[in-house]
């Protein structure tokens, strides 16, 4: 096999190729099994207690979630309605429809009056078909209204379908298909958006089925909020946090649920000792066929950010300043972690440091071509 010099070398040891080996980071709910003795991680009340409150305050009120489930249901059944009408809408182009999202998954957050919603089509999603659906979904919805309409729906075209709002709620409907044909720039949705509604379809089903638990939605909460504050995991997708979240909790040597405030300080360890960084074993997805891990997504800028703010709040709570992480709840920018690091040094006790990014910086000298060529 021949290569040209400056291109992308295989590691190649003889004739045979170097195998892969991901690293496993450190994580301290199996430190039993690396050093006998070790005791688990305790339960700390004081955090146990912050955290709590913070949940309290990050959980939609009654109103907002019955706001939501009303318009949700009142959508599912219009659309149902529709797909069954020959006169309305082709018979048959409509396969299914599926909840899906953080309302579908119970983790919605306060003030985010937001559900989602998949169509999947029997043919290539076409932004007139979209819209057209968003027109007869519009009139099914008042027609089936009885009372007074102060303020009528609206339907806002997007990239991925469409919005309908109502009464200060928001139903985001996307579209897909299962249709191997490649769709047109311009005239149908984008692959990457039917990507994404197709894995969300995945994603629902296996959060209902695998990941229901109390602790597992609270701590997801949580981390859906870090991401909305902190620079670094402001990078994670929903889906990177509920599979974190549910590692979190789930995996440990009790085959039991951990408490929140245990779950939460291992979840911001492990990110810490490099669980999403180059090299490690990180997260399968259970959703890809491939085995691919979730974290591979991220650049690697994204992926030090993201490890640089874990590690600054991991001494943080090792130093149990845990009020500087809750302390400012609606920050106009994101939080980077020398403003936390000020934050928590303005405190009394022990002084903490802030960690330098890594050099990005690519090498493209001859010499690394000609180490890669010799090994």
């Amino acid at each position: 096999m021949q290569f040209q010099r400056g291109r992308q070398l295989p590691c190649y040891r003889g004739n045979r190729p170097v195998p892969y080996v991901a690293h496993v980071t450190f994580d301290p709910i199996f430190c039993a099994t690396v050093f006998p003795g070790a005791d688990l991680p305790y339960e700390n009340e004081e955090l146990s207690k912050l955290l709590m409150d913070v949940h309290s305050r990050l959980t939609p009120s009654v109103d907002e979630q019955q706001a939501v489930a009303t318009l949700v249901t009142k959508v599912l059944e219009c659309l149902e309605a529709i797909a069954l009408d020959r006169n309305k809408f082709s018979l048959g182009h409509i396969e299914e429809i599926r909840s899906i999202g953080s309302f579908k998954k119970g983790t919605m957050l306060a003030g985010h009056c937001l559900a989602d919603i998949v169509v999947v089509l029997r043919g290539l999603p076409s932004f007139e078909t979209t819209m057209m659906l968003g027109f007869l979904l519009r009139t099914e919805f008042l027609a089936k209204e009885t009372g007074e309409i102060d303020e009528p729906p609206e339907c806002l075209p997007r990239s991925y379908g469409f919005d309908f709002a109502y009464l200060g709620a928001c139903v985001r409907v996307a579209f897909t298909t299962h249709s191997p044909e490649k769709p047109e720039p311009g005239i149908h949705i984008s692959a990457p958006d039917q990507n994404v509604a197709r894995a969300a379809i995945l994603h629902a089903r296996w959060v209902e089925e695998k990941a229901s638990h109390t602790n597992v939605k609270a701590l997801v909460r949580i981390v859906k909020d870090f991401k909305r504050r902190f620079l670094g995991f402001n990078h994670l997708s929903p889906w990177q946090i509920d599979l974190l979240a549910f590692y979190a909790v789930t995996q440990n040597p009790l085959n039991t649920p951990l408490p929140l405030s245990v779950a939460f300080r291992r979840l911001i360890q492990i990110l810490a000792a490099g669980h999403f960084l180059p090299g490690s074993a990180g997260l399968l997805d259970p959703c890809e066929p491939s085995s691919r891990r979730v974290h591979v997504s991220l650049s690697l800028n994204q992926q030090d950010d993201l490890c640089r703010a874990a590690q600054t709040m991991c001494r943080i709570l090792a130093l149990e300043k845990f009020s500087v992480l809750f302390a400012n709840m609606r920050p106009t920018t994101p939080i980077t972690p020398a403003q936390l690091v000020e934050a928590a040094n303005a405190l009394p006790g022990v002084k903490i440091e802030f960690a330098e990014p890594v050099c990005m910086e690519l090498s493209t000298s001859t010499a690394v071509v000609e180490q890669l060529e010799a090994v």
